[in-house]
């Protein structure tokens, strides 16, 4: 999809998402119910369709695209509150071509990522973009023919938020990173599994570095897993990554691993839920351990 055809088939992409809700749930008040959810995010939706008209830039796009949604999410959002689960019937009864409208909902959420991508560019983006693509891929893959429909509605729910969140940390990385006045820079957490965090380096000095750490596995019962952190400097020398192992919730790193990066660790691990920073050290090469 691209700036020219958004107009006409984005909105439409994204509106098989309020339908695959409006399927798996059923209203108060019956159709008077439907009524008072459904207009107000049908007109939103005409509002934001002549954003198109005025773009003219990169910041432009991720506008009109992040508005409409936003629409989306907070409707999805709404109904789901207010209404009760419906799950009757097959994904493929409701929508015979099921399987084309999941991969025009995708190629719509793609092109979210890759406006809000264009418009706040960032070096963590060679860990970002292509996680966020697999993993709407995985939840936008061809349903069965047998998939019930709360299955669907909760796949769908899933990747329409998680693109909304992907617009949203881009945009706080970027604005972090290059923006005086701002409040220190926090962790940016996406589906639980990667954080990232980009300190103010305004004057680009490249003393400055940015992290992400992707979580490749993580068993929850255990607290044993696997992931990666990423470590990005401002200028042009290569993204430097590091394993990192989790024993018991606590991460080990390679000894050549300096203490700031292991203390950045320690920090997206808290920030992620999964341990509490102030519980472990961050300068040893073994796991670190509790005080």
């Amino acid at each position: 999809m691209d700036v020219s055809s958004a107009p006409a088939r984005y909105a439409e992409a994204l509106l098989f998402a309020a339908e695959v809700v409006d399927a798996a749930t059923r209203p108060p008040h019956g159709d008077h119910g439907e009524e008072v959810l459904r207009d107000p995010y049908a007109q939103k939706l005409l509002r934001h369709q002549s954003d198109w008209s005025w773009c003219d830039n990169r910041q432009d796009v991720d506008l009109a695209a992040g508005g409409a949604l936003r629409a989306t999410v907070e409707y999805v959002a709404r109904r789901h509150a207010t209404a009760l689960p419906d799950h009757t019937g097959r994904a493929a009864e409701h929508w015979p071509d099921v399987d084309d409208r999941l991969a025009r909902l995708a190629s719509a959420l793609r092109f979210a990522a890759e406006a809000a991508e264009q418009a706040w560019p960032h070096r963590l983006g060679q860990v970002l973009a292509p996680w966020v693509r697999q993993r709407l891929a995985g939840l936008l893959a061809t349903t069965g023919r047998a998939e019930g429909l709360g299955s669907l509605d909760a796949r769908v729910r899933r990747a329409i938020v998680l693109a909304w969140q992907y617009r949203s940390v881009r945009h706080e990385l970027f604005a972090d990173h290059h923006w005086q006045g701002r409040p220190p820079a926090p962790w940016w957490c996406l589906d639980g599994t990667i954080a990232a965090r980009s300190p103010f380096d305004g004057y680009a000095t490249g003393q400055v570095p940015s992290y992400a750490l992707h979580l490749t596995h993580l068993d929850h019962t255990t607290g044993q897993g696997e992931g990666e952190l990423t470590v990005a400097h401002s200028g042009t020398a290569p993204l430097t990554s590091y394993p990192v192992t989790i024993t018991h919730r606590a991460p080990t790193l390679t000894a050549d691993v300096e203490a700031v990066h292991r203390a950045a660790v320690a920090d997206a691990l808290s920030a992620l839920g999964l341990t509490h920073a102030e519980d472990w050290g961050s300068t040893s090469s073994e796991p670190l351990d509790r005080c």
